[in-house]
């Protein structure tokens, strides 16, 4: 009886000592049921989710403008022969219309004395983009009825007129809205007002006419 009391102690003895080392083995280790965050793998991510790596520069070559070359063109008058005198770049995505009027700009300035140009419409004729373009006086003009009197060059005086002079007006200005080198979308032809009337001129008969692209 003594000999089973000592045994049933012994292992009674041997359980107790089998939980505190279980127990101090835990306790010895927290780290290992401690969720240790990394703040900075977090914040690459997000920074990589917000901004992905070569989106800064992918922006900057999405707005940076395209630009395409359109000419300008007159005839010289010792030779007869047409000529590019000048190049523009335009913004590829500027409207048909924004292209027109940035080309009666530059050829106001560098042909014809900086004479206003206005592009007033693409009207469809049969099917085909027409241009409209008014040949205007500048303001200072507009009221003057005696030529001993104008202010500054004038399309009925100095650019209407004369044969040389009319053959370079009409070929400067079909030249250059025509743009047969431009391969993109464009007008099929030019129609040319003076002062919003059909132009009735001498020595400008071209310009009474549509004029299309070959």
């Amino acid at each position: 009886m003594v000999k089973k009391l000592i045994l049933a102690a012994v292992l009674m003895l041997s359980i107790g000592l089998v939980g505190c080392s279980s127990n101090s083995a835990t306790n010895n280790n927290p780290k290992d049921n401690t969720v240790v965050e990394n703040p900075k793998t977090d914040n690459e991510a997000d920074i990589k989710k917000d901004n992905p790596a070569g989106s800064s520069k992918d922006e900057k070559n999405d707005t940076k403008k395209q630009t395409e070359a359109f000419f300008i063109y007159t005839e010289d008058a010792n030779n007869m022969e047409i000529k590019e005198i000048s190049t523009i770049q335009l913004d590829k995505n500027l409207s048909l219309e924004d292209k027109l009027k940035e080309l009666s700009k530059a050829l106001s300035e560098k042909v014809f004395n900086n004479l206003p140009i206005e592009v007033k419409s693409i009207d469809n004729v049969d099917g085909k983009k027409i241009a409209v373009i008014n040949l205007n006086e500048s303001e200072a003009n507009k009221n003057v009825t005696n030529n001993a009197d104008l202010k500054k060059p004038n399309w009925a005086v100095n650019k209407l007129q004369g044969s040389t002079g009319g053959e370079i007006t009409e070929n400067s200005l079909f030249e250059t809205f025509l743009q047969e080198k431009y391969k993109g979308e464009w007008i099929d032809g030019v129609k040319f007002l003076y002062k919003d009337e059909p132009i009735e001129f001498e020595h400008t008969p071209n310009l009474s006419e549509i004029k299309y692209r070959k």
